[in-house]
């Protein structure tokens, strides 16, 4: 009977969780350069410093610096990773403890991050088995996107050519 309950309340979980996907209602923290709204928490709203440390990546990336340069620069400079900056925050902290080093992984997912354009993505991992620990990647078609949800940080444009030279960088 407790199996059938933990089932039960397993599956009533994954569709609020697939009714707030889809009204856009994000299910995770906000990405670096974003904040929890102070008046409704549920929704995310431009964190300024952040925000600017993020165009400054999109810049360098349209300038033709690889993820690497970008990562060094930032390191040379004393720039707080998104790891760093979040404990800041959390702890009222300023200025910033510098513990961590930018790498190229933590470039390339703010690179890749849908987010930074106003989209809403959820529903990319998916538990296959009820109890199971690991999760797998959904298909692209399985995800709930929606547009709009929050500020942009970057505009579409930047973002399709910062996306094509990713392309082009990844296949050669």
């Amino acid at each position: 009977m407790n199996e059938y309950y933990a089932k039960d309340i397993s599956k009533k979980r994954r569709i609020v969780n697939k009714m707030k996907g889809n009204a856009g209602i994000p299910l995770s923290p906000p990405p670096y350069g974003y904040m929890k709204n102070p008046d409704n928490p549920r929704f995310w709203v431009i964190d300024p410093e952040a925000a600017e440390v993020v165009r400054r990546i999109y810049r360098m990336a349209l300038e033709g610096y690889g993820r690497s340069e970008i990562a060094r620069i930032l390191n040379t400079e004393g720039v707080p990773t998104p790891g760093d900056y979040k404990q800041c925050k959390k702890y009222h902290r300023d200025p910033p403890v510098k513990e961590r080093d930018w790498s190229n992984a933590a470039v390339s997912h703010i690179l890749k991050n849908e987010a930074y354009i106003g989209t809403a993505v959820s529903g990319q991992h998916y538990r296959p088995e009820m109890g199971k620990r690991y999760v797998k990647a959904a298909p692209r078609q399985q995800w709930d996107i929606i547009e709009n949800a929050h500020p942009a940080i970057i505009g579409r444009g930047d973002f399709q050519k910062v996306q094509e030279e990713f392309k082009k960088t990844d296949h050669t």
